[in-house]
């Protein structure tokens, strides 16, 4: 075993880490300190600040001592780095660098970004316009905390037996098995307990030392290429009549927890949600969890109707891999029963996720013996036993639970929550977690970026259980996107169970969000064989945060319908009058619709969900404070907060009003969307509440806030409320902005009468460097006095028309009559004809028409429709208007990115090339330019452009020199500037008009490059077997693709005497599921045979199924390289540990000699599992001269 050489670290890269843009000297060594709470409050104001766990310091001035927290002085990768720009001109400068090649990775408070430089020198990045500071990567920077020097050994990383497991984070696109070859040459006694397996998860390794190898391992892995945190590994654990009651109608006794619901004084019903037929028909909740019991007849029934229909979802085997889809049952209570990858079917050892599930949406039904249990219908909920929360509802569960009882097994968090989300859950259930003591972690940055990209999804995580003290919550409950939740008693109690977790989050943001009951919890019992046949529903009893989630899950489901059905904003499903409506919902455009077409159906996105849950909180008792870091913003109230026309029984003293702002139309940073509500009573409660989708953070990140919104409201007088600033639990002037938190709230016991202003404002919307992520969405809801008694609605606009149609956006008016206060105006992708009726999303509001919607993209269709508002309440919704944009256009062209193809011989000494063509996704801006790159390396070091005109996907090159590499890459525009990214490049090397000799054929890849290459194969500088440059089957820092079939093809040559074929490879492909055939075709690649090594192939496709599941489709039969490639062995198995090297190989083809033959090497592989792939260099083919002719000449 042996440690880092740190000072050759330090030597190799010093010039790195003092790249540094219009820096006087090199910064300042100080002690490493992790902020304090009060300390990142300060840090996030001061824009020159880089805020690291390390600490927050000017990177210009300082930079923390990476001997006290027990790391190499310097990285040795010079291909990443961190850049912080100034930021006055921040999107514009990012563009530039992004144009230059440079791929943005992450943000990094404050104005800073993780890049990966793709051949650009870190100078050149330093002395850009616009870039205050750049440097790599140091280890100092990527280390948690609890791993620095002092604190290792008593770290979360300790395992039970004494050993020590950490996790190893690393960039989109870097290769795992990459990292564990790196671990491994200093560290030989590590071993992987664990790793991403598919290629486009976030990648990640576990790896397990003893304690005499932990400082050798945190040195190994943090300078390892392409890492950006190293943390402990924290295993993820697992952590209703009553319940009802509670966050329906706020019930605050005690009643039996199965059975009748609890009532209120009287015998009243709290049920007001099921009393308005909310039993959650139509809604598709996603339990990820310790699988379930699907032959219990809580999981059996579903009446969506129709009658109740019944039959027995079993696991899918073999399970759809995540984000695959497998099969959906439409029509039954369990839509589908996907197992998660390392887990194991059903539940029958803990029992958790039986439970939860059934707390969610379980619906006792069926006849046993002496008893009948009726299944819910959109109509009734038919409570019985234990029912869930949302009994109607379809269940899509995803099994994650291994044989260890309270285990969950998360490989791909991002491809879990993406199968659900395509699946069409709405509303997702995680009941499990790891104590990651409020830090910002792994699958924290997995959730917030599936939630940002899919915003139409809620995830529900709960805050962990049994750990004392602040900064407690667990992971994934971290994450800023969640709605995350505390555990209070049983029933109807409002104080914070004893063993719920608390917050705030290491950087101070408030969570828990909310609580609910989570003690003596009464839900489905789980059975502990396989039964045949449906099984009568029994009960159990279990307590934590595991059962409060799951009890707020299935009411988000129920105040998703409230708003799907149509019941906002009328308080009743409103359906059309007839009047001309043209809407895709079962009639023709220009006809009009019939009754029953509910025409305020609406289909809202995650966080105006997650702002309607937390703007119907009321406040626990223990803890008191609103809010508090026990049970954050309180526990639900759904029918204090939903107002119902018709009320049976319950609260409707307030009204709601709800603003959305999808992230394609949400806010850039500077601007503002204002809302007013005219006449606000003073006789009850005023809330409003601001919830977003932040763009993920980088996991490990000391301060995790990327976009920051900030609420406002001007009360009546003209006093300026901030959000999240309280006084005795209600707001109070003065006070600072939160820049930290997610959620901001204003809210009045007690609210003046009279005009309320509603401000959100972008002070901050960098984006994280992703496509998209610098323009924030958010969902608004806000309650209070107004609007009551129920006013006669303002009539519908009429006559829509176009007012303008320009750069400046699409502007809609209409003709309305007099009395409305505002207009709102809405719109849904695509035309009238087909726009469904609740994916109209607001976009554009304003005293008076017309309205502009300036975030189009010129050329697109799009539907609009527009209300007025009177008495602070929505009017109805006017007809659909179509419009076809002439906004700007600013999407990027689609270019496949695949290498050019050579078309010609070279006898000329010209390189004929062609590629695909491009297309432009700007309808009215159709044509496309090419730009054609030359350079002497495969990084376009220094590239030469021959031509940024190109009208056709074709161009010649020609006066070249015989036997030099090229190296050419093609980008397109389209007419309205639009880049699109490069392609990959391709390389030539002249030769004479019979090819090159093949009595001394030679590719070595840096002074000769004749091969074909297919992506993912490319020409690479990492691994070479002589000079610099060798071929490889995956990108720089990644490994191979799965269902990879891809091909490295030499030119045809005819064979003389004593032609034999050699080459060097060096490879670590999964053991007999992927590997590399060699072949040879003899009619110019019409058909191919395979080709073995002297010797043989060292291995075969033996694992592989049948039909085979490899993407070439071998057999098990065939032979193969696979395995790795070790100085002991040509097929080692041990992909995880082993470590590859080159070795030589070679083939006689003296049965060839005379034809003329191509040579290929053929990447097959699997859904799964990737690794470093296979490098070929010094490919030579030699015999007798031949007699063609073989030199060009210009």
């Amino acid at each position: 075993m042996s440690n880092l050489p740190r000072r050759t670290l330090l030597a190799s890269s010093l010039a790195l880490i003092l790249a540094s843009g219009a820096m006087a000297s090199p910064p300042a060594t100080v002690p490493a300190t992790r902020p304090d709470l009060a300390s990142l409050d300060l840090a996030r104001t001061k824009p020159e600040l880089l805020i690291l766990q390390a600490g927050a310091f000017d990177p210009r001035q300082q930079r923390p001592d990476a001997l006290t927290i027990g790391v190499p002085t310097s990285a040795a990768s010079q291909a990443y780095a961190i850049v912080q720009f100034n930021p006055e001109h921040l999107r514009k400068d990012r563009e530039t660098l992004r144009s230059q090649g440079v791929e943005f990775l992450g943000y990094v408070p404050n104005n800073a970004y993780y890049i990966r430089l793709n051949g650009q020198s870190l100078g050149d990045v330093a002395t850009s316009p616009g870039v205050r500071w750049a440097s790599g990567v140091a280890p100092a920077m990527t280390l948690d905390s609890s791993l620095w020097l002092a604190a290792r050994r008593a770290s979360p990383a300790r395992r039970d037996d004494g050993r020590f497991e950490i996790i190893v984070h690393a960039f989109r696109g870097v290769s795992p098995a990459a990292i564990v070859n790196h671990i491994k040459t200093y560290v030989p006694s590590a071993f992987v307990s664990g790793r991403s397996e598919r290629a486009g998860a976030a990648p990640y390794v576990r790896m397990v030392v003893d304690e005499v190898g932990l400082d050798a391992l945190i040195d190994a892995a943090t300078t390892a290429a392409g890492v950006y945190y190293v943390a402990p590994w924290i295993e993820n654990q697992t952590m209703n009549a009553a319940g009802i009651a509670a966050l329906q109608g706020n019930f605050t006794g005690n009643c039996n927890g199965s059975g009748s619901i609890c009532t209120g004084s009287g015998g009243s019903s709290l049920t007001a949600l099921f009393d308005h037929q909310l039993t959650g028909s139509g809604q598709i909740i996603a339990v990820t969890d310790s699988g379930t019991t699907p032959w219990a007849a809580w999981f059996t029934t579903l009446d969506s109707g129709s009658g109740p229909f019944t039959a027995v979802t079993l696991a899918q085997n073999p399970p759809p891999v995540p984000p695959a889809l497998g099969t959906l049952y439409p029509t039954r209570k369990l839509l589908a029963y996907w197992t998660q990858p390392g887990a194991l079917d059903y539940d029958y050892s803990s029992g958790h996720g039986t439970h939860t599930s059934g707390t969610v949406a379980g619906d006792a039904a069926g006849t046993f013996g002496a008893n009948t249990y009726l299944a819910s219908t959109p109509l009734l909920p038919n409570h019985e036993l234990a029912d869930g929360m949302a009994p109607n509802a379809q269940i899509l569960m995803q099994d994650a639970g291994p044989a260890s009882a309270t285990s969950i097994v998360i490989q791909d968090f991002e491809g879990t929550l993406k199968q659900a989300h395509d699946a069409g859950a709405r509303v997702h259930n995680n009941s499990w977690g790891a104590k990651t003591g409020g830090q910002y972690s792994g699958n924290d940055e997995n959730l917030d970026r599936t939630s940002f990209d899919n915003e139409a999804m809620l995830v529900v995580v709960s805050a962990g259980n049994d750990v004392a003290g602040a900064m407690a919550t667990g992971s994934p409950g971290n994450a800023k996107n969640a709605l995350t939740v505390a555990a209070l008693g049983h029933g109807g109690s409002l104080s914070k169970a004893s063993y719920s977790n608390a917050g705030p989050t290491k950087d101070g943001r408030m969570k828990p969000d909310l609580a609910a009951p989570g003690t003596g919890t009464v839900s489905a019992r789980n059975e502990t064989s396989y039964s045949a046949n449906i099984t009568a529903p029994q009960t159990a009893t279990m307590s934590g945060t595991s059962m409060s989630a799951p009890t707020v899950t299935g009411n988000a489901a129920l105040v998703r319908q409230y708003f799907a059905e149509g019941l906002y904003p009328r308080g009743f499903r409103y359906e059309a009058p007839s009047v001309t409506a043209l809407f895709a919902d079962g009639f023709e455009v220009g006809t009009q619709p019939g009754s029953g077409i509910r025409i305020d159906r609406h289909n809202l996105n995650g966080p105006l969900l997650k702002a309607v849950m937390l703007n119907s909180t009321v406040l626990t008792t223990s803890p008191s404070g609103f809010p508090n870091t026990g049970t954050g913003w309180g526990r639900p109230w759904l029918d204090g907060n939903l107002w119902f026309k018709q009320t049976f029984a319950g609260d409707d003293s307030r009204r709601l009003r709800v603003f959305e702002r999808t992230n394609a139309s949400g806010l850039e940073t500077g601007e503002i969307n204002e809302y007013t509500l005219i006449s606000v009573g003073s006789g009850a409660e005023f809330r409003a509440t601001l919830t977003w989708f932040d763009a993920e953070a980088m996991a490990g990140a000391a301060s995790a806030l990327v976009n920051n919104l900030d609420l406002e409201v001007v009360a009546p007088g003209g006093s300026v409320y901030l959000g999240n600033v309280f006084s005795s639990n209600v707001s109070a002037t003065g006070g600072t902005a939160d820049n930290k938190d997610t959620v901001e709230q204003v809210r009045f016991t007690a609210p003046v009468a009279g005009t309320y202003t509603i401000r959100v404002k972008a002070t901050s919307v960098p984006g994280n460097g992703r496509s998209g992520t610098d323009r924030q969405g958010y969902g608004l809801a806000v309650s209070g006095q107004f609007a009551l008694p129920d006013p006669t609605p303002f009539a519908a606009p009429t006559v829509l028309t176009v007012a303008s149609n320009n750069a400046s956006g699409v502007a809609i008016d209409a003709t309305a009559t007099p009395g409305a206060t505002s207009f709102q105006l809405y719109r849904a992708s695509g035309t009238c004809a087909n726009a469904a009726i609740g994916d109209f999303h607001l976009v554009s509001n304003g005293a008076s028409l017309p309205l502009v919607d300036d975030r189009t993209q010129g050329g697109f269709s799009y539907a609009y429709t527009v209300r007025g508002v009177s008495n602070d309440v929505e009017g109805l919704r006017s007809e659909c208007l179509d419009v076809v944009s002439a906004d700007d256009c600013t999407l990027t062209p689609s270019f496949s990115g695949a290498a050019p193809a050579q078309q010609s011989a070279f006898a000329n000494c010209k390189v004929d090339l062609a590629w695909q063509a491009a297309q432009s996704n700007c309808p009215a801006a159709s044509s496309i330019v090419y730009t054609v790159e030359r350079a002497s390396d495969p990084y376009f070091t220094t590239p030469v452009t021959l031509t940024n005109s190109a009208a056709l996907p074709t161009y010649s090159d020609s006066g070249l020199g015989f036997g030099t590499p090229y190296h050419y890459r093609v980008r397109a525009t389209d007419a309205a500037g639009n880049l699109s990214p490069w392609s990959l490049p391709v390389n030539a090397t002249p030769s004479g008009p019979d090819g090159p000799n093949p009595g001394s054929f030679l590719d070595d890849a840096d002074t000769r490059s004749y091969l074909t290459l297919v992506a993912p194969w490319q020409i690479t500088n990492l691994n070479a077997s002589n000079g610099v440059l060798a071929y490889r089957s995956a990108g720089d820092g990644q490994l191979y693709p799965d269902n990879s079939c891809a091909t490295i093809t030499t030119p045809a040559m005819t064979l003389t005497t004593g032609a034999t074929l050699s080459y060097k490879a060096r490879y670590n492909l999964e053991y007999q599921w992927d590997g590399v055939v060699q072949e040879i075709s003899t009619n110019g690649g019409a058909t191919w045979t395979p080709l073995a090594p002297a010797g043989g192939f060292p291995s075969s496709f033996a694992q592989t199924m049948n039909p085979p599941i490899n993407g070439c489709g071998y057999p098990a039969s065939q032979g193969a390289f696979s395995g790795v490639s070790t100085a002991s062995s040509n097929a080692d198995p041990a992909n995880d540990t082993a470590t590859p090297i080159f070795k030589p190989f070679s083939t006689s083809l003296a049965a060839y000699v005379g034809q003329s033959v191509m040579i290929r090497w053929v990447l097959s592989t699997d859904p799964a599992s990737g690794y470093e792939g296979f490098s070929l260099d010094e490919v030579q083919i030699s015999g007798a001269a031949g007699p063609g002719n073989y030199v060009c000449t210009p």
